[in-house]
């Protein structure tokens, strides 16, 4: 489920709620949720797939009834979603959101089976690119780097830097294969992901046996909400002029992809059968290349099918 059909999904239920008292054409507010940082859950929620939402208490007032109340009922309404796994009322009217570990692999079958590109709009994609460029343009310092580090490098940066000059560190730091390197650890992970999906091909596994529902380990719901949250990051990255929101996307994605694919083999061992949990992990594996080439390609940075 991505953040857009969970908006899509609070937006009924406001309706539905106003309609229950006569109004019509209620305004949804914008933004009406938001991704709960993780250093912020509470140890008996900290799975990912968690939102929280001011819809109620921002629309009460058009309702002319209580947030908490206005958020009951909209709770109500989302707990008959198969694709919400939590719905909680806290406070005066926040909504505690939990999507479902198969909503969040679904939309990883969903970005590998989509029938169009992937990736923002050609509007979102020429603001993101203008946004880079315009930063290179701006910086001297920026533009003394591309002999020493190579465009790829020079736009990661760009774009990763906001409005803060790069440092003296920086140059050192892009000019290495190494962790430390973000443009490199991006791109390490899409290598790492082409990797493992001609592995998948050699062992004849085959991505039409996924079920959602196989993909139940922590790694695998973390780097399934990741994924999901790209359309969403790029179309706030090119409406507020912030490229970097993609870069730390990639980055959180690269590292969550790393951790998943070294904890969770898509291959079997040479004894084991091939099942459909196998085949499961490679439609995740093919979402992660999608969505890192995809990002990188925003950026104007190569991705590399192997390193």
């Amino acid at each position: 489920m991505t953040p857009e059909l969970l908006q899509t999904a609070l937006a009924r239920a406001l309706a539905s709620s106003a309609a229950a008292r006569g109004i019509h054409n209620v305004p949804v507010p914008e933004p009406p949720l938001r991704r709960v940082q993780e250093k912020r859950r509470r140890p008996q929620a900290s799975r990912p797939g968690d939102w929280v939402s001011t819809i109620a208490l921002r629309s009460a007032a058009s309702l002319h009834t209580d947030p908490r109340l206005l958020a009951e009922e909209i709770a109500s309404q989302l707990r008959a979603d198969i694709r919400v796994a939590d719905v909680e009322v806290a406070g005066p009217g926040f909504l505690n959101i939990t999507v479902s570990p198969s909503s969040l692999a679904q939309t990883a079958a969903d970005i590998v089976d989509s029938d169009q590109p992937f990736g923002p709009d050609r509007d979102a994609a020429a603001r993101i690119e203008a946004a880079i460029g315009q930063r290179i343009l701006a910086s001297s310092e920026l533009q003394a780097l591309q002999v020493a580090v190579g465009t790829d490098a020079l736009r990661f940066l760009a774009a990763r830097s906001s409005t803060s000059p790069p440092q003296p560190g920086d140059t050192q730091v892009l000019r290495t294969a190494h962790s430390d390197n973000p443009m490199y650890a991006v791109q390490l992970a899409h290598s790492a992901a082409r990797r493992v999906e001609r592995r998948a091909a050699a062992a004849g596994i085959d991505a039409s046996d996924f079920d959602a529902n196989t993909l139940t380990d922590a790694r695998e719901t973390a780097l399934a909400a990741a994924l999901a949250d790209f359309i969403t990051t790029t179309r706030h990255a090119a409406s507020w002029g912030e490229p970097q929101r993609i870069t730390c996307l990639l980055e959180a994605i690269a590292q969550l992809f790393l951790d998943w694919a070294q904890a969770c083999s898509v291959t079997p061992s040479i004894d084991e059968k091939i099942t459909r949990l196998h085949a499961s992990r490679l439609v995740l594996d093919r979402a992660a290349i999608i969505v890192l080439a995809t990002g990188l390609r925003l950026l104007g940075v190569s991705a590399p099918e192997r390193m």
